[in-house]
Order: structure tokens, then sequence, then C-alpha cells
């Protein structure tokens, strides 16, 4: 049902929070209603920045009549667990990346979605840049032609006191290591660019930091299509490099590295000016800060629409849950020594 505005919620008051909220408010049909988390001070701090209420327990959110649409924004291995929570009570959901750490779990989200007829979507807002949107346009009309290679690397750097600063920092059980946490949105970038991976070999190892989940991580990828690919990624490179993504395809090449292109030659054209060097990582983290809020804006946008024409956001459910099955193929891979086929479980 088309309504004039939508409320929304936000669950988790971390990080991302701000962006989201900025994000919602900046749409003309959305409001935001109310916060939540655990940690009271972050709550507050939220809601008097946005002008909204709060409360420390979400099921106080869930029972708001002027909740329409909740954004999970809470420990990765807890949001499908909170989106069911959401689902049951007849509010919609958007969940930050990754949509949870257990494809099961994402899996159990889906179908109460479905059960319950709200809307799930999920916010991957790399898609929503300009020069990954365009790059993804140039592949689908076929400038690069047939893909060969797909490579990403993620080489960033994390202190210990990052992951002591909270006690579901780098669990498994919570939230991964480098590959989920930092990696993911890239390896959600490189399975939308080249298709599915039908078998993946890799090694990981937590050798720089005291955690759980790893803290530098390899593998090689083999997509449905015949291409084949190459994942790094690490929190323990000094000083932390920009983020690589890398398409090689029969009749062109495109190199993107801190969300600028960087190399571009294609057959079929380029995708637009090379980025001059010289820009710092600093300037790269400012450009990517700047391009978040219209991104999420974007996604966000999506799901009302979604709602408006019942059909499914373009990042839902399924989709999100690429990234996270091979993420957790590489994982599996890395603790038998032996290659993993994908899918790991047929999704329903």
């Amino acid at each position: 049902m088309r309504k004039d505005r939508y409320g929304f919620g936000i669950v988790g008051c971390g990080v991302i929070s701000p962006v989201h909220a900025e994000a919602i408010r900046s749409l003309p049909n959305a409001d935001l209603k109310m916060v939540c988390d655990l940690d009271e001070g972050k709550a507050m701090a939220l809601a008097g920045r946005f002008g909204c209420d709060w409360t420390t327990e979400y099921p106080t959110l869930l029972e708001r009549g002027d909740v329409d649409v909740v954004n999970v924004l809470t420990w990765s291995g807890t949001h499908a667990d909170i989106g069911i929570d959401v689902a049951r009570a007849g509010k919609h959901v958007i969940v930050t990346k990754p949509i949870d750490v257990k494809v099961e779990k994402i899996d159990a989200l889906i179908r109460v979605c479905r059960r319950h007829g709200v809307k799930l979507g999920a916010t991957h807002q790399f898609r929503s840049y300009t020069i990954y949107r365009d790059l993804k346009d140039a592949i689908d009309s076929g400038h690069f032609g047939q893909l060969i290679l797909g490579n990403a690397f993620v080489k960033w750097w994390r202190d210990q006191a990052y992951y002591d600063s909270a006690s579901w920092r780098g669990t498994w059980e919570y939230d991964g290591g480098c590959l989920m946490n930092q990696a993911i949105h890239y390896l959600d970038l490189l399975t939308w660019m080249m298709g599915p991976a039908d078998r993946v070999a890799g090694f990981m190892d937590a050798r720089y930091h005291e955690m759980e989940a790893e803290d530098m991580a390899a593998a090689c990828v083999h997509f449905d299509s015949g291409a084949m690919g190459v994942i790094q990624a690490t929190t323990s490179a000094f000083q932390g490099l920009p983020a690589r993504l890398e398409i090689h395809g029969e009749r062109g090449n495109a190199i993107v590295e801190g969300d600028r292109l960087v190399y571009c030659d294609a057959a079929g054209g380029c995708l637009g000016p090379v980025a001059e060097g010289g820009e710092t990582a600093a300037a790269d983290a400012r450009a990517g800060l700047d391009s978040a809020v219209p991104a999420h804006a974007e996604q966000i946008a999506d799901v009302i629409t979604a709602i408006e024409e019942d059909r499914e956001p373009r990042i839902n459910g399924a989709e999100a849950r690429k990234a996270v099955e091979l993420t957790l193929a590489i994982y599996r891979a890395a603790q038998t020594g032996e290659q993993i086929s994908l899918p790991l479980v047929p999704l329903l």
C-alpha cells in the first residue's frame, strides 16, 4: 500500500548508523521515528542528532505503529535473528552488510519475510557508486567481451585496540574476520560483475592480532562462466592501502582503486576519465564518505518503491546472500585444505 510518508526505525547505533539516518532524512517520503541501542548513550546521541525517539529495547521500537521499515545495523551475527523479529512484527526489513554470517540464518530470514509479506532489502552501497555501476553496465553491454579474470584486493589496517573495543569483533559467531567484515563489499562487487562462483580454494590465518577469526586470507575462485579470480584480504597491511577491484576480459581491462578508475582500456570504449596519481588514501576515504549517504539513500528508496510496487528490492535477501556464501566457502576451503564447491546450501 502506497503511503505519503514511511516511518523508519534503526536498531544499532554504531559507526554506520548516522549514514543510514542521514540517508533516511534525505528522502522526501521517509521519517526516522525511533532508534535503538543497548548502549543508552549511543541511542540518545543518535536520537538527539536526528530529532527522533530512542530506546534500549528493540521490541519497544517494533511496537510502534508509526514505524513501517526497520534498518538493522547491529553485530553481523545478530542481523537475521533481529530481522526475523522485525518481520514477525509486520515491518519491512533493511539489513546492513553482511546480511548475516551464516547462510542458514539468512535463509530463515528470507522465509519469514516471505511468510509475513514484508520486503527484505540489504545495503551494499558500493553498487550505487557511479564507477561501479558504470563498470557493471559496461560488462553487461559487452564492452569487455567474455570475462577472463576478476580480482579483489582489500589490504587494510586495524590495530589490536579495534578488536579489543567490543567483545563481538573478530569472533566467528558474530563477526568473522577480514573477509566477512572488511572485504565483504568487494566480494559482493565481484560476484555482481563476474557472476556466481562454482568452486574456491583458500588460505587464512590470524597471525597479527589476537582474535578468533582471520586477519589475513587469500583465495582462488572459479566462476560458473569459466572465468577465474583472486581474492586477498587483510587488516594487517602497514597503514592500509586503497581497496582494488580488477576486471579483465577478452576485449578490455579496468582497474578501480580507492573507488576511482585508475586504468581502463576497452575495445567498446573507456568508462570515463582515469584518475590522476598523487591522491592519498585519506582523500579516497573522504570521497567514499561523501558517496555513502546518497548511495544508501538510493538503496533505501528502492525498498520503499518495492513496497509500493509489490516487487523484490534490487538488493534483496537472495542477492545479499551471495557474498556471504562465497566468504563461507573460502573459510571452509582454508579449514579443510580442499577445493569447495558452491552453492554450499541451495536457496529454497
